[in-house]
């Protein structure tokens, strides 16, 4: 899995090494739901998990998160953002939210749909407090486009108001 970098960069925590310099990574804080903002906090803990995962086709790209997580989804044209578990996405419309929350003005709203299933994978994610989106960057480009997934939703709003995403 990746993660957002201070430098707007993609690291990869599947392969980080035992010892590293301080790296920071972003996360849509929705522990103050009166306030959400995209915040950096420091990468202390790695969390290592089995789970089934899907294969999300988004736009043109394909990537791999855990079934059980939930993404943020929107459709420009009807409201605002939703969470929405991952199981719930096939052929049903969907459209990701995607956005980078350092250089970015206009989000996107790419095609989102579940292309494959695996039953077990081995992740590694950073450990997430409660009220925390994870900021998924889409490819290792310079000032990559990221989606935003989370595992536990019980500190989130089901709706986002758009004020707080861009």
């Amino acid at each position: 899995m990746k993660i957002l970098t201070v430098d707007n960069e993609s690291y990869d925590v599947d392969f980080v090494p035992e010892e590293i310099d301080d790296i920071r990574y972003c996360v849509l804080d929705y522990t103050d739901k009166e306030n959400a903002d995209y915040i950096f906090v420091p990468l202390v803990f790695l969390e290592s998990f089995s789970s089934p995962a899907a294969v999300l086709k988004i736009g043109k790209r394909t990537m791999k998160v855990p079934l059980d997580w939930s993404i943020i989804c929107c459709d420009p044209s009807v409201g605002d953002p939703e969470v929405l578990p991952i199981t719930s996405l096939n052929d049903r419309g969907f459209k990701s939210f995607v956005f980078n929350p350092i250089t970015g003005f206009i989000p996107s709203f790419d095609e989102i749909e579940i292309v494959n299933i695996f039953q077990e994978v081995k992740w590694y994610f950073p450990k997430l407090k409660y009220g925390h989106i994870l900021t998924v960057p889409l490819d290792d480009s310079d000032n990559p486009q990221c989606i935003f997934i989370v595992k536990e939703t019980n500190k989130i709003p089901d709706v986002l108001s758009t004020g707080d995403l861009w």
